[in-house]
């Protein structure tokens, strides 16, 4: 391997990591930039540039940058990565915009606290169509008169460009399950599941997944498991191997793996598959989820600043095994890393809050067991209208094996500040699906302080304003808390719909007559006698979502 090729090896395996949790600007030891990810949505022959800013955070010397545009793709599991020249990365089914992109510089000096700004220009070609992506590498030069070791800080900016116009087929397929077992090592002994998803197509959709998994036992098929795939971006022409730790040991045998697939929020088709398995070959007994039943569902408290409150949890062990629970309080997975402005996630959890009384306790075949949730709010003036947190019930067999988790959300409210419903649609999109039926893709984010169940249409309306063809959209179903972004789906036929101009409206009701929109021109045509839907240039008056708040951002990097 060469030099330069073992440094860019080395600054791939770096900075991947660091991308995972990075936030909208990212600050390494000395200077910060933003933003993390540049989007552009630009027509076909047209030229778009952006400022990438880049500030000295550093008060003791100048510091000089470098800028480097790069090709880019995703490994196998979803994380960026610099495609290397002479390489053996496969490109072939790649769409790359590095061809276009120049910078304005290629190295800046700033002063200590200074700011400096780099324009990115992209010169899109007339006939381009769908997703494309490069990067920029920004790092530190370092002093060649420097005595010792010099530590080089390198940041990725990962460049995505939707093109507008004539929406491209979404072509994504889950291909394939797996289930190895992984010996103990630098980790525990467990079962890794992957889920493969190939993305033949040139858009860039968000995919998630769910894998149930079930052993055969004397002729019938038991179930096992159930295991949740993170969501993720997938690029054009990428193929995913998705791993999720199972987080248990399983013994070998004969496993049937039930496989569903989400793309922007809309189930495709799912697949099935029957594994001879090789586990763990000190297991013979299965161990599976425990079937706890939990009533409520969800646990709803009022109070003021410095009371106590309390409610009381009924969970039922309806599985024919003993189990032993350990419950523990955590922020909803939704609340983690997002802010509104000045706001965060964590501002709204209650985890710290919350007891459980009693915290362990074992739960004999078919038994029952009363658990009170205990909520001490602090006394404080500066207090928001709701504050949510999640009880998580872990469940494990006498012989240590894991039986599942099972989750229930608490929900504690303050009455003296007035619950805000509202909502705010970031985008709409359209690809094609197949002849004239198109998907509509849409997400939302609750900018309110209250939760709410949201429900999703989409409507067809004339240049008049009136409504041509309704179709509902789906997305994650349950309650959507604050500051939570969620992405819908459907369906629109276009066969009937007659050439000319209309909207796409799509609207989120969250209750109490109260909904936000989002809409997006199109225009309908029949080219070569085949039906044609065209998105075309917004008009601002007529696009902008119902609200002007801010949305709340989410860290950026590969996912």
């Amino acid at each position: 391997m060469t030099t330069r090729r073992y440094l860019f090896a080395l600054f791939a395996l770096c900075f991947l990591g660091a991308l995972a949790s990075a936030p909208a600007h990212s600050f390494a030891q000395g200077f910060m930039v933003k933003p993390m990810k540049m989007e552009f949505t630009p027509k076909p022959g047209t030229i778009v540039e952006m400022p990438l800013s880049l500030r000295n955070t550093g008060v003791d010397q100048s510091r000089i940058l470098d800028l480097t545009l790069v090709e880019l793709t995703q490994t196998s599991a979803g994380s960026w990565q610099i495609i290397i020249p002479d390489d053996k990365t496969d490109t072939s089914k790649l769409t790359s915009c590095f061809n276009w992109a120049t910078l304005s510089a290629k190295s800046v000096e700033i002063k200590p606290t200074d700011e400096s700004k780099v324009n990115l220009l992209l010169k899109v070609p007339p006939r381009a169509r769908g997703v494309y992506t490069a990067g920029i590498i920004a790092q530190t030069r370092t002093d060649p008169n420097a005595k010792g070791i010099s530590v080089v800080i390198r940041f990725l900016i990962p460049i995505i460009v939707e093109i507008q116009g004539r929406p491209e087929q979404q072509k994504i397929e889950l291909k394939d399950l797996g289930m190895t077992f992984r010996p103990a090592g630098e980790k525990e002994a467990s079962t890794i599941l992957t889920m493969s998803v190939d993305n033949d197509g040139r858009t860039y959709p968000r995919i998630k997944g769910n894998v149930k998994i079930a052993r055969q036992v004397e002729g019938r098929w038991r179930p096992v498991s159930s295991v949740d795939v993170n969501e993720i971006g997938v690029l054009p022409g990428v193929s995913l191997q998705l791993p999720s730790d199972m987080k248990r040991r399983l013994p070998s045998g004969r496993y049937k793996l039930f496989g569903t697939l989400y793309v922007d929020g809309r189930r495709v088709k799912p697949l099935e598959k029957e594994i001879d398995f090789t586990g763990d070959p000190t297991l013979t007994k299965l161990a599976v989820d425990t079937a706890l039943t939990l009533d409520p569902q969800q646990t709803f408290i009022s109070g003021v600043p410095g009371s106590l409150r309390t409610a009381v949890l009924k969970i039922e062990n309806s599985s024919e095994d003993a189990v032993d629970i350990d419950a523990i309080s955590a922020i909803p997975q939704t609340l983690r890393g997002v802010a509104l402005g000045p706001l965060k996630g964590d501002d709204l959890s209650c985890a710290e809050w919350l007891q459980i009384s009693p915290a362990k306790f074992t739960l004999r075949a078919g038994g029952k067991q009363n658990v009170r949730v205990i909520v001490k709010m602090p006394a404080s003036d500066q207090m928001h209208a709701n504050y949510y947190g999640q009880i998580v019930l872990r469940a494990t067999y006498p012989d240590g094996q894991s039986a599942g988790e099972t989750t229930s959300l608490v929900c504690v409210d303050y009455k003296q500040v007035q619950a805000k419903p509202e909502a705010q649609g970031m985008r709409v999109t359209l690809s094609l699906d197949q002849a004239t039926r198109y998907v509509v893709q849409s997400r939302f984010a609750n900018i309110g302080n209250v939760h709410f169940t949201p429900t999703v249409n989409a409507t067809v309306n004339s240049a008049r304003g009136e409504p041509v063809i309704r179709s509902a959209l789906a997305g994650d179903e349950g309650d959507m808390l604050p500051l939570g972004v969620r992405d819908f789906s459907g369906i629109i036929d276009f066969a009937n719909v007659e050439s000319g101009t209309y909207m796409i409206r799509v609207v989120l009701d969250y209750g109490n007559g109260q909904a936000a929109a989002d809409a997006v021109p199109i225009r309908v045509s029949v080219e070569e006698g085949q039906k044609v839907v065209t998105l075309i240039e917004p008009d601002a008056s007529q696009t902008q979502p119902d609200t002007t708040q801010p949305s709340p951002t989410q860290p950026s990097g590969s996912k």
